[in-house]
């Protein structure tokens, strides 16, 4: 340890020093020499960028990081506020590791720093913000001040000004919100509200291009904002639900809501956001669904996408693998929910999305599934999977699967491997009828190009198949033409009235995009449009919409009893997932459960067929029911 030599003050300068203090604090807590307001300005940025200001004001909250406080917020008091709406009576102070008083809500305060605006590289905005340069420039007024929050509501008016207006100002908000996006919740605390408890993708209720499309992606923007946790650290426990906090049993969902949302506008990371004062009251208004009840005697047909469902070598190793679980450990935990998840589905014929091509043998991925899900299972509740006779399906990283329950339905004829659209882009589409109670069906498995794949130098039929900005994303044509492809396939299958075909899968586009206007243009019924008021099986960005999609031929249609989605996915945190990623030891224990929810991210798909007539009714009257639901289906588009 180094000593540092001792040394003496003399009366003078012990009475010196204190005075300086003094008139700091004075200075500071008496004679501001500008209001928030000033500093603020009416513009993007401050007018007194650069300077050294002293300011006072009445703290508002605090900003933490791992170790404690590492800025607040404070507010002019209600008397020295100006009349003009276009500058903000609030103010951050950043003050890293200067080493404050302990502040509270409602302290009257003075601060002494310079001026900046404070951004990363490539944000559009800034956040006007005060540094003091020392722990003696914060100084505590010895009272308490009045903190007024400002009403706010959503939608908000579309102008960044309007939230610029109110950079670290106290808002209140006396309307319900809704989460709508919980993505980056564990990780970076932060939720997405909106007034409304669904924001949808404008193609999946209009069509692309359309003036109805082209209003709803303007509307959605205006209709939410970020709520922030008020910790700058990355994987900080998860705040709400309160009092404990999120859980794999205390979820929160979206749907949920949030009344007596309090708290301060804010700008960093490229956003404006609000960080909290206290906890808002969150009332689980989307409650989890247990898994959809089956009736007796009808056949049951799902899909599921199982993200990246990747099991190393086979033989415990192997890890990480190209996609999916990084370790062994992860890899058993993800199973664990994928299993649980598919035997509560209770399938008779399950199609699956995003399985490693890794073939059909021992070590297989889809080996290791059945073996998984037949492990202590009755006879009648065990799979097989669908072999096509080859060492891969295609050439990508993953594919699509099928499996099956011997005890329900019986393979006819060999499985195939189909091409669709253009090989080099497009996974191969996986088929397999089979025999059930007098009738056959004919299961498509299907994994269109995705959305966020590059198609620039692609070209469909002379056309480059960029993204058009129509909402449809990249490689749309690519999708398209893989959709007629499979339309031109089924009207080529020569097969009697008591077959039916259905195409099931992770088709990438929602339900008013071109590809499933081919499908449905190709005569294919589209069953959860019919049988679902609000399809949805998957959230990005705040929006939801179905990629998940069942799609029937007219046979098929009349035998079709119920349709829909299983949300256990779309709705939850990426927080409760598998993987151990960006989680303390205490968070992968809390956020898991081997339970069927956020098994992955998109929501399991399910066909309930009543293939051998009800007593009492014959095959006419059940026609006529499907007829029934069609005819309302089409009242409601």
């Amino acid at each position: 340890m180094r000593t540092i030599p001792a040394f003496t003050l003399s009366r003078v300068a012990i009475a010196a020093s204190l005075a300086v203090a003094g008139l700091q604090a004075q200075a500071a807590c008496s004679l501001p020499d500008a209001r928030i307001h000033q500093v603020q300005g009416n513009g993007p940025q401050s007018p007194m960028q650069g300077k050294t200001v002293a300011v006072q004001g009445v703290v508002s909250s605090l900003l933490y990081g791992k170790d404690g406080p590492v800025g607040f917020f404070i507010q002019e008091a209600p008397q020295n506020q100006d009349a003009d709406p276009a500058t903000s009576e609030g103010i951050y102070v950043y003050t890293g590791k200067l080493a404050l008083p302990a502040l509270k809500a409602g302290d009257v305060v003075g601060v002494r720093g310079k001026v900046l605006e404070f951004s990363r590289k490539g944000d559009a905005s800034s956040e006007t913000q005060l540094q003091p340069s020392a722990a003696a420039d914060v100084q505590l007024c010895g009272y308490q001040g009045e903190l007024a929050p400002i009403s706010l509501r959503l939608p908000l008016s579309g102008d960044a000004a309007q939230l610029e207006s109110l950079a670290g100002m106290a808002v209140k908000f006396e309307q319900p919100l809704f989460v709508i996006d919980s993505y980056n919740y564990g990780r970076y605390g932060e939720l997405a509200l909106s007034s409304q408890p669904r924001q949808w993708v404008p193609t999946q209720l209009y069509r692309p291009g359309s003036a109805e499309a082209k209003a709803l992606r303007a509307a959605n923007p205006r209709d939410r904002l970020l709520l922030d946790d008020g910790k700058t650290w990355q994987n900080a426990d998860a705040w709400l639900p309160g009092p404990g906090g999120l859980s794999a049993a205390n979820t929160l969902r979206v749907g949920d809501r949030l009344d007596g949302l309090t708290g301060v506008v804010s700008f960093s990371n490229g956003a404006y956001r609000v960080q909290p004062l206290y906890l808002p009251q969150v009332s689980a208004a989307n409650p989890r669904a247990a898994a959809p009840a089956r009736k007796a005697g009808q056949l049951r047909v799902a899909s599921f996408n199982v993200l990246n469902f990747f099991n190393g070598d086979g033989l415990g190793g192997g890890f990480p693998t190209e996609r999916g679980a990084k370790t062994r450990d992860d890899f058993l935990r993800q199973k664990a929910k994928i299993v649980s998840a598919i035997r509560q589905l209770d399938a008779d014929v399950l199609g699956l999305m995003e399985l490693e091509n890794d073939g059909f043998g021992p070590q297989s991925a889809v080996k290791e599934l059945v073996d998984a899900l037949n492990a202590g299972q009755d006879a009648d509740k065990q799979y097989r999977f669908v072999d096509p006779g080859l060492p891969r399906i295609g050439t990508d990283a993953i594919t699509t699967g099928m499996l099956y329950r011997p005890s329900r339905v019986k393979p006819d004829g060999a499985a195939q491997a189909l091409t669709v659209g253009d090989p080099a882009k497009n996974r191969l589409s996986l088929a397999q009828t089979f025999a059930a109670d007098g009738k056959k069906l004919t299961l498509v498995v299907n994994h269109l190009k995705s959305k966020g794949s590059s198609c620039e130098q692609v070209k469909v039929n002379g056309a480059p198949d960029a993204d058009t900005g129509d909402g449809q994303g990249n490689c749309n044509l690519t999708r398209v033409q893989a959709a007629q492809d499979l339309v031109r396939w089924a009207k080529q299958r020569r097969v009697s009235s008591k077959e039916g075909l259905l195409v099931m899968g992770d088709m990438n586009a929602y339900a008013k995009e071109d590809p499933i206007r081919a499908f449905e243009d190709g005569g294919l019924s589209n069953l959860l449009a019919r049988f679902q008021k609000d399809a949805y099986s998957y959230v990005y960005q705040g929006e939801s919409g179905n990629l998940d999609h069942a799609l029937a031929d007219a046979s098929l249609t009349k035998w079709v009893a119920a349709a829909g989605e299983w949300h256990i996915n779309a709705d939850e945190p990426t927080a409760l997932e598998y993987g151990s990623e960006f989680k303390s030891a205490a968070q992968r224990q809390n956020y898991y459960a081997p339970d069927a929810y956020r098994s992955s991210d998109h929501d399991p798909l399910y066909v309930d067929l009543q293939l051998v007539p009800i007593a009492g009714a014959d095959e006419m009257a059940l026609g006529m029911l499907g007829l029934a639901g069609l005819l309302a289906w089409r009242r409601r588009k």
